[in-house]
């Protein structure tokens, strides 16, 4: 019976949407919480109780309703004092452990053995009437519930630069089975996705009208989700029409929806487009930019309204420095740039180690944590490429050899989440999907810039892990990877900016280059007074009137480019003459 009861509960909650967590400080302080942590389970194993945890996020509404409505009811209560240990856990401020159950979305109720064994997993908000029963049920029968097998077997290393053609054919089917060609957007509750944009903007620049209509329906849709006072723009719609926004403001969310609003201003020439840009990084700089640089986490309006999460993470630091970037470079607006450098020197000092990487937060009780590691890389990357400036191209490579020593499941070639146990009563440590294909194409890209063999191999085998049974058995809706695939199938666009940095028609070039509309792009400013480049692998010519521009690719270049304005015809033609 309650294994019925636990099935139907998530299925009924599911259809009410995913909700987020609070700060621990609104659920009270009568010690009704403990803390997650080793000794927690070792007083349960002391005591012969359960360990019931409640995994929350600050800006999700259910999480507020569920600490109100439920936590707090004196029948729930009243059932928990004898045989449970409730444990909160702030799933943004440790991904050690929302990682293991971000499919479940927020809140996210798991019930533990004494020793740590799973028992229940349960998706999103539970009333009393639906909770107490699965409490007396596992009080009753603590046998652990099947939820099935989410992947296959993991394989050993393997290096891999992409799927086979019935792996993506796969993929592609279900990708588009599952778009709504009336109102654009994939499946029927819309995440603000960056890989699915993503995906779909390059096809269209590569041609694909299909592509093309649907991400520009998707685009102009979604803009519904920009709310109208603060700018930001929510993670999700409640309905498949974008009606109902979830009010709901994470970080990943306006990364991904600026980044694909700059790119998709300049390649379909459409000043709607570049107004819901701006909104979005109005939203960015006024409202979650920290006053002494670095970003706040998140924030949230709907129910509960708690506001701005002021919580500063090098992860949603690192992702909106790439959003402020994908703006700055189709925009050449200097005060997104300099809000950009100012977050990464604030990282870099607040969240930076000494090794390289960064910490989550001012200490990490479960970390370091990959997704810090890998955002802030990616920003880094993107920084160099924005700026010109090698220092950025230092720092970036400084953070991937942490990556490669720190992360790296050897037997895998996949990418573990955390460096260090978070418990040792749970499993073994896990990998996340989406880290591992964001690792992937970091490595890919820096292999680019800097020329070094083994960033191109670390990012092949995380390529063989994201091809193996633990991804393609569990997932059926895969863009990232096919992101990752196209990445390293392919050359990056290549533009190289001849020239001294002082000199005005050199910034002009390289404004023109940072500007095409492509996200994979390796773009270079060689000021010849500063020696060579990382990666000398061009040899450019002299060119005796001034300032020039090259598109490249590993075999020719184009004849110098003194234009701005003629650069994306340069690179069209050397994409072409690839195909």
């Amino acid at each position: 019976m309650m294994r019925f009861l636990a099935l139907l509960g998530a299925t009924l909650t599911l259809l009410m949407g995913t909700a987020h967590a609070v700060d621990r400080n609104d659920l009270g302080n009568d010690g009704f919480w403990s803390d997650w942590s080793d000794a927690t389970f070792e007083r349960a194993a002391k005591e012969k109780k359960f360990v019931i945890v409640s995994l929350q996020s600050w800006w999700c509404p259910w999480c507020h309703a569920m600490n109100r409505d439920t936590w707090a009811n004196p029948d729930v209560r009243a059932v928990l004092k004898d045989h449970f240990i409730p444990v909160y856990v702030d799933q943004d401020s440790r991904p050690d452990v929302s990682q293991r159950y971000d499919r479940w979305g927020w809140p996210a109720t798991i019930i533990f053995g004494p020793d740590g064994t799973e028992i229940v997993k349960l998706r999103g908000f539970y009333s009393p009437q639906f909770l107490i029963p699965v409490l007396n049920e596992t009080i009753k029968d603590p046998s652990p519930v099947n939820y099935g097998n989410l992947g296959g077997p993991e394989q050993e290393r393997t290096l891999s630069t992409g799927l086979t053609d019935p792996q993506r054919a796969e993929i592609l089917a279900f990708m588009d089975k599952v778009y709504d060609r009336t109102n654009g957007g994939w499946t029927k509750s819309k995440l603000v996705d960056g890989p699915t944009l993503g995906w779909f903007l390059g096809r269209a620049k590569a041609g694909d009208k299909d592509a093309e209509a649907r991400v520009k329906l998707t685009l102009t849709n979604m803009m519904a989700l920009i709310d109208k006072q603060s700018g930001g723009i929510s993670q999700v719609t409640l309905k498949p029409d974008w009606s109902k926004p979830s009010m709901e403001f994470s970080m990943f969310a306006q990364q991904a929806a600026l980044t694909a609003y700059a790119r998709a201003s300049v390649q379909f020439d459409d000043a709607a487009y570049r107004a819901a840009a701006d909104r979005i990084y109005g939203f960015l700089k006024t409202t979650l930019a920290g006053p002494g640089g670095g970003f706040y986490a998140s924030m949230g309006e709907a129910d509960g309204s708690p506001g701005v999460d002021k919580r500063q993470y090098a992860r949603e630091t690192g992702q909106a420095i790439q959003g402020v970037l994908a703006y700055y470079d189709v925009t050449g607006d200097k005060a997104a740039l300099k809000l950009a450098i100012d977050a990464a020197d604030w990282a870099l000092r607040e969240r930076g180690l000494p090794a390289g990487g960064f910490r989550h937060t001012a200490e990490d009780k479960g970390g370091p944590y990959l997704a810090d590691s890998v955002e802030m890389g990616a920003a880094l990357l993107e920084l160099h490429r924005s700026t010109g400036d090698p220092k950025w191209l230092k720092a970036a490579a400084a953070d991937a050899n942490f990556i490669a020593t720190t992360f790296v499941d050897p037997k895998t070639g996949g990418y573990f989440a955390s460096a260090s146990p978070d418990a040792k009563n749970l499993p073994k440590p896990i990998k996340q999907r989406e880290d591992n294909v964001t690792t992937v194409r970091f490595f890919s890209l820096l292999s680019s810039y800097t020329g070094e063999a083994r960033y191109r191999e670390l990012a092949e085998a995380g390529m063989g892990y994201l091809t193996s049974p633990p991804i393609l058995d569990a997932y059926a809706f895969l863009p990232d990877v096919l992101l990752a695939e196209e990445e390293l199938r392919n050359e990056p666009v290549h533009v190289t900016v001849v020239g001294a940095k002082d000199d005005p028609r050199s910034a002009a070039l390289y404004a023109g280059a940072l500007k095409y509309p492509l996200s994979f792009k390796r773009a270079e400013w060689w000021d010849k007074r500063e020696g060579k480049l990382t990666n000398a692998d061009v040899d450019y010519p002299d060119y005796p009137d001034g300032p020039a521009a090259f598109a490249c690719t590993r075999n020719f270049c184009s004849l110098p480019v003194t234009d701005a304005a003629a650069i994306p015809a340069q690179i069209d033609r050397l994409q072409r003459a690839l195909k």
